[in-house]
C-alpha cells in the first residue's frame, strides 16, 4: 500500500507536537486530531516530520477544532 510510508511519517510528526507539548502520553488522541489535517493542509511537507509540524502551525487558523486544541494545550503548558 503507497500510504504505508506517508502515514507513517504524519504519525511521527504528531509525535513532534506532542513532545514540544509535553504531553506524550496523549499521542495517540493528537495523531487523531491531527492526521486527516496534515493530509488535507500539508501533502507537500510528507514525509518531513518537521516541515509537517511546521507547516500545521503556519495553518493554525485553518485546523479542526480538535487538531488546534492540540496546538493550544502545548502552548499553555509552556507558561
Amino acid at each position: 500500500m503507497p500510504f504505508k510510508l506517508p502515514l507513517a511519517f504524519v504519525a511521527l510528526s504528531i509525535v513532534m507536537i506532542a513532545d514540544v507539548s509535553g504531553q506524550s502520553s496523549s499521542r495517540p488522541q493528537q495523531q487523531a486530531a491531527c492526521e486527516d489535517d496534515a493530509y488535507r493542509l500539508c501533502p507537500d511537507e510528507i514525509p518531513d516530520e518537521a516541515r509537517i509540524t511546521s507547516c500545521l502551525a503556519r495553518h493554525k487558523a485553518s485546523l479542526s477544532p480538535a487538531c488546534r486544541a492540540q496546538f493550544e494545550s502545548g502552548r499553555k503548558s509552556k507558561r
